[in-house]
């Protein structure tokens, strides 16, 4: 009952807010056509796909001038706000709440993330390789961008989605705990230091490639980041669904009245 809800109303709703997203791949699209143009490098689909992950090498172990990652961050805030937007704006239906367990409200809600999240960056890939197939690009499986380290492996790749998926269990916790527009915030402040301190401490690191030891000497393990990972994963679940089982859910509805 719940998912088919949320599928209806929370994912297909939101679908045309994707289109933004494809638009902001584009400009970062074409923003990296013009830097490879103007440096003549050869280029392949797969790192126009890995340049909107790519953010920053550690800073300032890196020994270069610090460059806030202006396209990853944008992604992450988005996407921080397309989830930030539906789970509780619909808390006080009774069609929901009590037609039911609040334990299975809370895990549908976990399931429509996963989904959000996996739409979020097929839109991303899809727009670079439509960019790449309409500018000439080479479709190909080879890195020139990014310099992979001896630690690199295809799990690495997927650290963007798993770490973008955590973020947003985690982002429904703090809903949980505070309200939507808190925890917003709370995840951009996250973001936003964790383009500056390279620690499995800053989850958001995770989503940043050039913050790896895949791909950068200083970077954090792959293997480290996934059990951070599943540590804050296993920590927001459990949490968020203890203090969704005891929120008042009358006293919200009368707050919103």
């Amino acid at each position: 009952m719940y998912f088919k809800y949320d599928l209806k109303v929370g994912f297909l709703r939101d679908l045309p807010k994707l289109l933004i997203l494809a638009g902001i791949v584009l400009v970062a699209n074409i923003s990296l056509y013009r830097y490879a143009e103007l440096l003549s490098l050869n280029l392949g689909s797969l790192d126009y796909i890995l340049y909107l992950t790519k953010s920053i090498a550690p800073f300032p172990q890196s020994g270069e001038e610090f460059r806030f990652p202006v396209v990853w961050y944008l992604q992450q805030l988005y996407l921080a706000w397309i989830i930030g937007g539906y789970p509780f704006s619909s808390i006080c239906d009774s069609a929901l709440i009590y037609g039911g367990s609040r334990q299975k409200w809370y895990l549908s809600k976990v399931a429509w993330i996963v989904l959000t999240v996996l739409t979020y960056y097929l839109v991303m890939i899809i727009t670079s390789l439509l960019f790449c197939l309409a500018t000439g690009v080479p479709i190909s499986w080879e890195i020139n961008l990014l310099e992979p380290t001896e630690e690199f492996s295809v799990v690495t790749i997927l650290l963007p989605i798993v770490t973008s998926f955590v973020t947003g269990v985690f982002q429904l916790f703090l809903m949980t705990l505070t309200t939507p527009i808190t925890s917003f915030f709370a995840v951009a402040a996250l973001s936003a230091a964790s383009t500056y301190v390279t620690s499995p401490l800053l989850f958001t690191n995770c989503s940043q490639l050039l913050k790896l030891s895949a791909f950068s000497e200083e970077g954090i393990g792959t293997i480290e980041s996934y059990l951070t990972l599943a540590i804050v994963f296993m920590l927001s679940l459990v949490a968020g669904l203890i203090i969704f089982n005891h929120r008042d859910i009358l006293k919200d509805q009368r707050d919103e009245e």
